[in-house]
């Protein structure tokens, strides 16, 4: 992909020594399956996260940040091609974009990097996989690392709290629920080689500016981690997440069909404390990945120059109403989000508390970096609430889940109220102030009829074919 003739121009202008500024640097991290359990947003008490915890306190903490999807591949979808689930039809893990016609030749936020000059690299997971046509190479100069999360413990080892035979139903979960420690050395699991890559990436001389993308698989399931992550949550002060035993007497039949479905098994065997150290301790691992690769940034000579933003896909419920994502409640929807950009020093360490969304990540990193919009990007740029976290924020953050069996279901959430409409004109409503935990549905009160009716406006109005969906009998 060849650079624009303006970028040219300016790699002239500084191998002369005649430009007075450099293009910033971006590095993208991405952490699969984060949910708020990190010490910065207070999601669980006894997170232990010390290096996000630094750079949000270095950088803007979007306090509400939200998914576009709460599953991996629509959300990340989203996030790299700039438009909504309900746009490209792209609502679960099975399909590709780039197959759907008018998609297949879509210019990508790396790709769109690389047509302004920037060298992009890639490494870990950032699309929905770290290889093959998942991972879409075409965005990328190179890729640096194709394998993700830690390396399991033996056989024997696994599986170790009885409860495989629950989950058979579910080939996939039957296979992904699962925790426990690790004997394998930290710096030989996969996650770390991918933040390794990173460090390396730092550690060199670039001709030009550069998009590095750093993909830590973990604390996607299985929550396997070096034993030293597990020590650090001891079983026996483990709290559990709030939990109502009537919490879904109140929602709609769709509500119900996302929520408890698996967390019964594991709460009935007595097995709750482990799976919540299981995730506290991935937490943790993935927090050393982040570290490795911030400090060597910050002993680079890019320190200065280089935007920082981290992510995780989309929230994750460890219990309060199921064992999972794929569902548009708070816990599965809400998402760390940190930017930091050098330019913005007057907001370091400060936290935004407006609704943003994933979503807007491409264009505001085009924003942040000084190149031209790209018109056909359906978030909106966050560079403004970077510079000033206060800044006046209007928009809510649209959420969008579709499994085939549903139809295209949408949340809004507002700074007061957190809005889901099921595909069957099912309702939820919750004041998030007074009932963050979302344990009373508004939905039936009709003196909620006009926040009702003003939350739906935002919802989209036209929703694409679940593309690649099977065809019903």
């Amino acid at each position: 992909m060849k650079p624009t003739v303006a970028c040219l121009c300016f790699q002239l202008l500084v191998c002369h020594g005649l430009a007075e500024d450099k293009p910033p640097n971006v590095l993208f991290i991405a952490v699969d399956d984060l949910n708020d359990w990190v010490g910065c947003l207070g999601g669980h008490p006894q997170a232990k996260t010390p290096n996000i915890d630094k750079l949000a306190g270095k950088g803007v903490l979007f306090e509400q940040a939200y998914c576009a999807a709460p599953l991996c591949h629509p959300s990340r979808t989203a996030i790299m091609t700039g438009l909504r689930p309900s746009t490209t039809g792209v609502y679960g893990n099975l399909n590709w974009f780039r197959d759907i016609p008018q998609y297949k030749d879509w210019v990508t936020l790396p790709q769109y990097f690389r047509q302004h000059g920037y060298l992009a690299w890639g490494g870990g997971k950032l699309f929905h996989q770290a290889h093959g046509k998942f991972s879409d190479t075409a965005s990328w100069d190179h890729v640096y690392s194709r394998r993700t999360g830690v390396l399991p413990p033996p056989e024997h080892d696994r599986y170790k709290h009885g409860l495989r035979p629950k989950f058979e139903s579910n080939p996939i979960l039957a296979r992904l629920i699962d925790w426990g420690p690790t004997e394998h050395p930290v710096e030989a699991n996969p996650d770390w080689k991918t933040a390794d890559g990173a460090v390396q990436f730092l550690g060199r001389d670039h001709g030009k500016p550069f998009f590095l993308g750093c993909g830590i698989y973990l604390p996607h399931l299985p929550w396997y981690a070096p034993k030293k992550f597990f020590d650090m949550h001891p079983l026996e002060d483990i709290d559990l997440p709030p939990y109502k035993a009537d919490d879904f007497d109140d929602i709609p039949a769709i509500g119900r069909r996302m929520g408890e479905r698996h967390i019964k098994h594991i709460r009935e065997s007595g097995k709750w404390k482990e799976a919540v150290q299981g995730c506290l301790a991935a937490d943790s691992f993935a927090d050393a990945c982040v570290g490795h690769v911030l400090d060597a940034l910050e002993k680079s000579r890019y320190r200065d120059n280089t935007i920082v933003v981290l992510w995780g896909d989309h929230g994750y419920d460890v219990g309060e109403k199921k064992i999972a994502k794929s569902a548009l409640w708070e816990q599965t929807t809400r998402t760390p989000l940190i930017i930091y950009s050098p330019a913005a020093a007057s907001a370091q360490g400060r936290i935004c508390r407006s609704p943003v969304s994933l979503l807007d990540l491409y264009p505001t990193l085009l924003d942040l970096c000084g190149l031209p919009k790209n018109a056909k990007n359906e978030g909106r740029s966050l560079a403004p609430l970077v510079k000033d976290p206060k800044t006046d924020w209007p928009y809510p953050a649209v959420i969008t889940h579709s499994p085939h069996w549903y139809g295209p279901c949408h949340a809004v959430r507002s700074r007061e109220f957190h809005y889901i409409h099921y595909s069957d004109g099912g309702e939820e409503l919750y004041d998030v102030k007074a009932d963050p935990l979302q344990r009373n549905n508004l939905a039936p009160d009709p003196a909620y009829a006009p926040t009702r009716a003003e939350l739906n406006e935002w919802l989209p109005r036209k929703n694409a074919p679940h593309f690649g969906a099977p065809k019903k009998k």
